[in-house]
């Protein structure tokens, strides 16, 4: 079933590329959460139809990645073949997230203040955390940066706002294990999962982090 099918009725938060890259220039990778990215966002970003954004690098969807450590180890998964975005299946990803919808708490655009999208982000990143993961009641988030990468076609179409969720104890599970599996990994042994493969964003962000 073509994109704009499935996606026809999501609306998703988006900034326009020039804007972005204008305002703060193109990068590659993981870069710190800087106060220019989120003014521009804040700026620039509204609400469009997602069947409208999936195939338009003119707009970048924003997308919550979040990555849950445990002393030196870190949650990874396995996407399954079942799962919706057919470019990422069978991939190894140590990000959970998904798209920023509207949320009734925080009217956007607004007036436009860092302080309303920020707490927008994170109304979204805490909904997609817990629809895609067990854990015990609403864990202490921290962004650390924004990941970008216009070198495959996903990512040309999206922009990460990368949050670490630091956990006392490894108490963690997949939610749709249809979808995807999960376990605790060594940070310092993420090279050693033998043959399989992490998507781009998780290798970007683990280069930024590790």
């Amino acid at each position: 079933m073509p994109a704009a099918d499935v996606f026809s009725d999501e609306q998703v938060l988006c900034v326009p590329t020039r804007e972005l890259y204008s305002g703060f220039g193109q990068w590659r990778g993981l870069t710190e959460p800087a106060s220019e990215i989120w003014r521009i966002i804040a700026k620039n970003s509204l609400f469009k139809p997602r069947s409208q954004l999936e195939q338009d690098p003119a707009y970048k969807q924003l997308v919550s990645y979040t990555l849950f450590i445990s002393g030196g180890r870190i949650f990874v998964m396995q996407r399954l073949d079942s799962q919706g975005e057919e470019r990422l299946r069978g991939l190894l990803s140590v990000g959970v997230g998904g798209h920023m919808n509207p949320v009734q708490e925080v009217p956007w655009p607004g007036r436009r203040r860092i302080a309303d999208l920020k707490h927008l982000v994170h109304l979204n990143t805490i909904r997609e955390i817990k629809e895609e993961v067990m854990v015990a009641g609403t864990p202490p988030l921290r962004i650390v940066g924004f990941l970008n990468d216009d070198e495959n076609e996903v990512g040309k179409v999206h922009l990460g706002v990368v949050s670490v969720v630091r956990l006392t104890s490894p108490l963690l599970a997949v939610r749709e294990t249809d979808k995807m599996l999960g376990r605790w990994a060594e940070l310092l042994e993420l090279g050693q999962l033998g043959t399989l493969t992490f998507e781009t964003w998780s290798s970007l962000v683990l280069q930024g982090l590790v």
